[in-house]
């Protein structure tokens, strides 16, 4: 049984019982900041990548839009009436303009006031949003929502488990569910087990207590790589249902942040008991800081990548290029890898997916088959390094693109163009994006197994499309916004001690 679907075990202890009417508001807000980054977070941003104006059923499923409307349809299944409200995400980047976070948040807070008394609020939240006078984007709304609704209305949280979590938002919300995977692939159940622990709330059948241990550890955690992670992520689906333990969430932390509230922390709901919250959060929370270590993602120099990418084999090189990923809110723009693979001569290659709006505009001017001398890269901020000019090839255009991602969801990329460069295939982007499923490939007229190396603009949640179809999988410590060197990035605020910065600040070494 997969991870994912062990999630429907708090939703399956959903007991049978009279119906209930009940007002349920739904919104969302999020991006993940990375303070490092040179470029802000913008409301166009938000609307670039979703925007939904109430009516979140009408668009179709992604990560984004995916929890909102399964609250939505478990409400209406109720007999419940469900208001809506905002619904808006942003890739992630810098810290959000502190006005247009404001606009957002007071949007939401407008409708909810609008909407008069209301039983429940669901919230879908990054986690680790940073705006401009604000470190902690969602405890701000999370605590103003609490002053406006008042102490009987419920509010449950759905959060990234890349975010930055304290008592600000846990005193002031009654439920608080993370995703327990990394990649992410359950958001849909952890909405789902949201609403069936606020259902039960309603109901009268539990009352959550939470509680949250701070782990003093920053870095990056897959519970899919071999290693502790595995067992330590499948022991909170074993813990939760048992021993007056509602639900257990490991917030991982967004290291790319220099905030005082960052780093992992564990997070327990219990029912009724707070001691039993506060025993459930610091045993799982020690347990992994004793893992934290073996479980902390290895990351491969640059130099060292190169070198093994001229190497040939039966099967193609995969190399994540981490540190220019806008997963962690790096411009997705640099040419480091496609430079590097020219100057070794490797030329049987693919770069993907590269953000170049402007060279995808030309490529449609002049059109398929079209050659010409093409500046790529390198133009969006200080981190994106200098631009390639190499001769091109257009070899596939489409507009409106898109890659699958979980069964019935899609992203939205934008226009694509691919060129080919030394005869290297780089596929080119008009919106920011990683690589969600081979059909980022597969869509646009590039193969895949006839590849010698390919390097994508990843960090970590591709690894299981690439098991079986590669010779090795290469974590990339490539130039760019979001080095992996932790010690080599200039934290300022960050709440010392924190491991690995220091060696062993809770003392369990």
């Amino acid at each position: 049984m997969t991870l994912s679907r062990r999630a429907s075990k708090v939703a399956a202890n959903l007991s049978p019982g009279t119906a209930i009417a009940m007002r349920l508001f739904i919104a969302t807000l999020g991006t993940e900041t990375n303070t490092f980054a040179s470029f802000p977070t913008g409301i166009d941003d938000f609307k670039e990548c979703f925007w939904a104006d109430r009516n979140v059923e009408t668009f179709a499923p992604s990560p984004w839009s995916a929890p909102p409307q399964i609250w939505r349809e478990r409400g209406l299944e109720r007999g419940w009436e469900v208001v809506q409200s905002l619904f808006a995400f942003a890739n992630p980047a810098g810290p959000t303009i502190k006005a247009d976070y404001e606009a957002m948040r007071d949007r939401i807070l407008d409708d909810l006031r609008a909407a008069g008394p209301v039983d429940a609020v669901l919230y879908y939240l990054h986690g680790a949003m940073i705006a401009d006078g604000y470190d902690d984007c969602e405890g701000d709304l999370v605590k103003r929502t609490r002053e406006l609704v008042g102490k009987k209305t419920r509010i449950g949280i759905e959060l990234d488990l890349h975010g930055h979590v304290d008592n600000t938002i846990v005193d002031n919300a009654d439920l608080i569910v993370i995703y327990k995977t990394y990649p992410h692939i359950d958001h849909a159940e952890r909405a789902e087990d949201l609403f069936a622990l606020m259902e039960r709330t309603l109901k009268g059948e539990i009352e959550p207590k939470m509680a949250l241990f701070d782990c003093k550890t920053m870095g990056l955690f897959p519970t899919t790589m071999e290693g502790p992670m595995i067992a330590f992520t499948q022991s909170l689906y074993d813990g939760e249902g048992k021993d007056g333990v509602l639900s257990l969430s490991l917030n991982h932390g967004f290291p790319w942040a220099d905030v005082p509230l960052a780093g992992a922390k564990m997070l327990a709901v219990a029912d009724r008991d707070q001691a039993i919250a506060d025993r459930a959060a610091k045993r799982y929370g020690e347990a992994f800081y004793r893992i934290r270590a073996a479980a902390t993602l290895p990351f491969t120099p640059f130099k060292d990548a190169i070198e093994q990418a001229k190497l040939k084999g039966d099967k193609p090189l995969l190399i994540a290029d981490t540190s220019d990923q806008i997963g962690s809110g790096a411009p997705g723009d640099t040419t480091y890898v496609l430079r590097a693979f020219i100057d070794a001569g490797i030329r049987n290659a693919v770069v993907a997916p590269l953000w170049d709006p402007s060279a995808v505009k030309i490529c449609f001017q002049v059109g398929v088959g079209a050659k010409l001398k093409l500046r790529i890269g390198g133009k969006f901020e200080p981190h994106s390094g200098p631009p390639l000019d190499a001769e091109a090839e257009v070899l596939f255009l489409k507009r409106n693109a898109h890659q699958d991602h979980l069964p019935g969801e899609r992203i939205e990329i934008g226009d694509v163009a691919v060129v080919r460069v030394e005869g290297i295939e780089v596929l080119l982007t008009t919106l920011r994006t990683n690589l969600y499923t081979l059909s980022l490939f597969s869509l646009h007229g590039i193969t895949f197994d006839d590849k010698q190396v390919v390097s994508i603009k990843n960090l970590y949640k591709h690894k299981d499309l690439f098991t079986t179809n590669t010779r090795a999988q290469l974590f990339v410590a490539t130039p760019g916004t979001s080095n992996p060197n932790w010690s080599e990035l200039p934290f300022k605020r960050l709440a010392r001690p924190i491991w690995p910065l220091d060696a062993d600040p809770l003392g369990l070494d």
